[in-house]
């Protein structure tokens, strides 16, 4: 239980970020923006997955023309993934200077 409460987070970010580099840009599909299922026009994350999807596709004008936050959030991501990973690599070297 120990290593999913430790690995979970980073795991997701990760899955996440591979699902949309590998989707399609150009494919339209449901939306899941509460904002829309609400009835209001507006969504602030809209076209946040294509604009990731293009990004790693090296499309970059395509990316800042989805959505201008999909380069940030794809850095945002990055560094939370890495701070995991050195929090994690801390704990196991602090855990081996124990024994």
């Amino acid at each position: 239980m120990k290593f999913f409460k430790t690995h979970f987070e980073w795991m997701a970010f990760l899955t996440g970020l591979i699902l949309m580099a590998s989707m399609s840009p150009s494919d339209t599909g449901l939306s899941f923006c509460l904002f829309e299922r609400l009835g209001v026009s507006f969504c602030p994350g809209e076209g946040l997955g294509h604009s990731i999807s293009y990004l790693f596709r090296g499309e970059f004008n395509e990316a800042l023309q989805a959505n201008l936050m999909g380069p940030f959030a794809v850095l945002i991501l990055g560094l939370r993934i890495g701070s995991i990973w050195k929090d994690i690599y801390k704990e196991q070297r602090k855990d081996l200077k124990e024994y």
